[in-house]
């Protein structure tokens, strides 16, 4: 089988049930899907390039100022126009994570140094980074981490935010599957060298609309991100998606309190027929299995992430998303089914 890059089903295979893509489960909210359809009427005029409603309901949520919010086509889209923008020379990444954090520092011929998570304390970022910080202009931080699952604890958090506004150096925090979890994430902390990526498109399962948005703790790091890449960077729809998603707070809770509950019962259960399953607090699971399980299990119509491509892990690495529970259930009879021959 080929390893994609990244999750999901590249080739649109029917059939399949795909544990490999971590959206959110309940479906797009219905005002969500609504605001969608009523925004077909403005797809004959450009986007609004400011995003400015967008950006005072996002504001107002964070209780910030508009100004220090950048909306984006995703969070990856903000990955690289951060990047471009402030074009580092030496960036710190804690690996395993996210790979289009090293992609788009490499891009800018940045040189990467790679702090090393211990597999054998659960892939937990802790004090030991901080003593790599001084070397870096800028360090991507991932909380809940991608693929672990870990999220940073706010002591961790607080001390980093804490250096890098000392040492000069821009903290990117990603919190794209933040509001999976109960942690507050580096809001309490932030300063004028923190900047917070948020993703609207997995935790409102909308995947195919591609919108993030930036916080950040200084106007003008904020301008000079928003200046960079493409002039209108979020269509019509996606701004108009976003602002209904930004009253779902009930559909929020839900959504948090499901993945809980669907990821304690997956955890429990897989770990049962593999080698090894890693702590989480996200909507999926890290594990440790026989290096062909994803082959083994796309045979039977499910398709997890093989993990083998990320630096700092190899094979016999696999994810899975947290899905609904019948579906969960289809994943753990056949791993059942694997083990029993």
């Amino acid at each position: 089988m080929q390893i994609t890059e990244h999750g999901g089903n590249p080739l649109s295979l029917v059939g399949l049930t795909d544990f490999s893509a971590n959206i959110n489960p309940m479906g797009m909210p219905r005002s969500v899907r609504e605001a969608f359809i009523k925004s077909a009427s403005e797809i004959e005029r450009y986007p609004d390039p400011y995003c400015v409603k967008l950006r005072e309901k996002i504001a107002e949520k964070l209780n910030t100022i508009p100004e220090k919010i950048v909306c984006g086509n995703g969070a990856d889209d903000l990955i690289y126009r951060i990047v471009q923008a402030f074009r580092p020379r030496r960036a710190l990444l804690c690996v395993p994570t996210f790979s289009e954090y090293s992609k788009a520092l490499r891009e800018c011929g940045c040189e990467i140094t790679e702090h090393f998570l211990s597999e054998e304390n659960g892939f937990e970022v802790d004090h030991s980074l901080i003593d790599k910080l001084h070397d870096a202009d800028i360090f991507f931080l991932c909380s809940p981490n991608n693929p672990t699952g870990r999220t940073v604890s706010q002591d961790v958090l607080a001390k980093t935010a804490e250096i890098c506004l000392k040492s000069d150096i821009l903290l990117v925090c990603d919190e794209s599957f933040l509001r999976f979890t109960d942690s507050k994430g580096i809001m309490p902390y932030i300063n004028g060298n923190v900047v917070i990526l948020r993703s609207m498109t997995k935790i409102y399962a909308i995947p195919g609309i591609r919108l993030g948005y930036a916080v950040f703790g200084d106007t003008c790091k904020a301008d000079k991100t928003a200046s960079t890449g493409q002039f209108w960077s979020v269509s019509s729809p996606a701004q108009a998606c976003g602002l209904a998603a930004l009253y779902e707070e009930e559909y929020l809770r839900n959504s948090a309190a499901y993945i809980k509950k669907e990821r304690e019962y997956l955890m429990s259960e897989i770990n049962k027929y593999v080698e090894k399953v890693y702590p989480s607090d996200a909507n999926y699971i890290l594990f440790k299995a026989e290096d062909d399980l994803d082959e083994k299990l796309f045979s039977q119509a499910l398709l997890i992430r093989n993990c083998s491509n990320y630096i700092g892990l190899g094979n016999g690495f696999f994810r899975v998303a947290v899905r609904r529970h019948n579906e969960n259930e289809l994943l753990i009879k056949a791993l059942r089914r694997l083990r029993n021959g």
